[in-house]
């Protein structure tokens, strides 16, 4: 069962502060992945880092940094 309409529309209609970080180079899950959040969350804050699939383990630092920046901005 494909669940991605039903969370694509939840998305649209609620519009959570999202934040996006992805690994450019990841074979698997490719950039438009990441780039395509914005058809449904145009305010989505996307950074497509130089990293593969495993962009947590290659850019901790960077990563780290961009969520709490995010949720200095986005506070609960």
């Amino acid at each position: 069962m494909n669940s991605y309409p039903a969370w694509q529309a939840w998305l649209r209609q609620h519009k959570p502060p999202t934040l996006v970080v992805w690994g450019k180079n990841d074979p698997s899950f490719v950039a438009a992945g990441g780039e395509a959040f914005k058809r449904d969350l145009p305010d989505a804050e996307i950074h497509l880092l130089d990293a593969g699939h495993f962009a947590l383990d290659e850019k901790t630092d960077e990563i780290a940094s961009l969520i709490l920046a995010f949720m200095t901005r986005h506070p609960a």
